[in-house]
């Protein structure tokens, strides 16, 4: 027979600790993809040509580079978000979810340096 309360049993366990924060940055992300993601597409649109030389020379502007690199990394993180919730759904193994979770971060930080670079290269030159 045990005396504690319900409360007590699950207090700090599932979402109580994280989840609300991850919901959260997964609705910020969206919101903050929404204006970054029009003005990419509409200046890529606005161009001659797709060409290399033309995005490159588009990519050399301080504010068309500044904007293209907030809407890679949010991108990149929003991404990392959402497939942290489809493992965390899907995946009952708490070993494989463990592994999962951590090559997700990985590859979210790889990413964010490859972008990171990519842009600044270009924007460098």
């Amino acid at each position: 027979m045990s005396y504690q309360s319900d409360m007590a049993k699950v207090k700090g366990l599932g979402s109580v600790k994280h989840g609300f924060a991850h919901w959260w940055m997964q609705r910020l992300t969206a919101v903050l993809l929404i204006p970054t993601g029009l003005f990419v597409l509409i200046s890529l649109m606005k161009l001659d040509a797709l060409t290399a030389v033309a995005v490159t020379a588009w990519m050399q502007s301080p504010m068309n580079s500044i904007l293209l690199l907030l809407f890679l990394l949010t991108a990149t993180y929003h991404g990392a978000l959402g497939l942290q919730v489809v493992v965390e759904d899907y995946i009952g193994n708490h070993a494989a979810q463990f592994v999962f979770q951590y090559l997700i971060k990985i590859l979210m930080i790889l990413l964010m340096m490859v972008n990171t670079y990519s842009v600044s290269s270009v924007l460098f030159g």
